[in-house]
């Protein structure tokens, strides 16, 4: 009879094949060399890369700082942009004014000066009593106490540089109501050569 050894021995594990893979064929050195690439920049490119990473990332709050205070100044400046266009708007406007301001006095005739003049020269016994200035005529009416003022009075506003003809166009003795006085009414019609000295 055969006897059968059915009890299970132990027997000893080959590690050089395992899954197929054989061991013994792996060159260590290789092997080595490829672990050591492998987690030999963990040790060495990655503290030196946070150092470049800290860096930079101080660059780059830096830069947004930079960037934060470029944004506002540029927001001032077209601000004040916008502030110098309204101004020279309101420039161009307000020399339109001054330019028809200036156009409407040249066109403007005063006759301050001439009025001054016949202020000074008209004689104590003359009283004038209406004032009509149009275009380039003076129209003047008034009372005296008798018609020599009023002919000294018409000789002196002629002799004037502001007129350059004067006619008496009428001439009346009246009593005035208020002082039951005789006066002389007149009413003399000048033609002004100009306004200013």
């Amino acid at each position: 009879m055969i006897k059968i050894n059915l009890i299970n021995t132990q027997k000893q594990l080959n590690m050089t094949n395992v899954g197929g893979f054989d061991f013994t064929k792996i060159k260590t050195k290789a092997v080595a060399l490829a672990l050591l690439i492998l987690y030999a920049p963990d040790f060495t490119l990655i503290p030196m890369w946070e150092q470049e990473m800290a860096d930079k990332q101080t660059e780059v709050t830096t830069v947004t700082a930079e960037l934060t205070s470029l944004k506002r100044k540029m927001g001032q400046a077209q601000e004040l942009e916008k502030q110098i266009r309204d101004l020279k708007e309101q420039e161009r406007i307000l020399t339109e004014k001054l330019t028809v301001v200036k156009e409407i006095l040249n066109e403007k005739r005063n006759p301050a000066s001439l009025l001054v003049y016949l202020a000074k020269n008209t004689p104590k016994e003359v009283w004038i009593t209406e004032l009509t200035f149009a275009n380039d005529e003076l129209r003047l009416i008034g009372e005296s106490l008798d018609y020599a003022n009023i002919g000294r009075f018409l000789e002196s506003v002629k002799s004037s540089v502001f007129i350059k003809e004067a006619n008496v166009t009428k001439s009346e003795s009246i009593v005035r109501e208020a002082d039951k006085r005789r006066v002389e009414r007149f009413e003399i019609n000048f033609k002004i050569a100009r306004l200013n000295q």
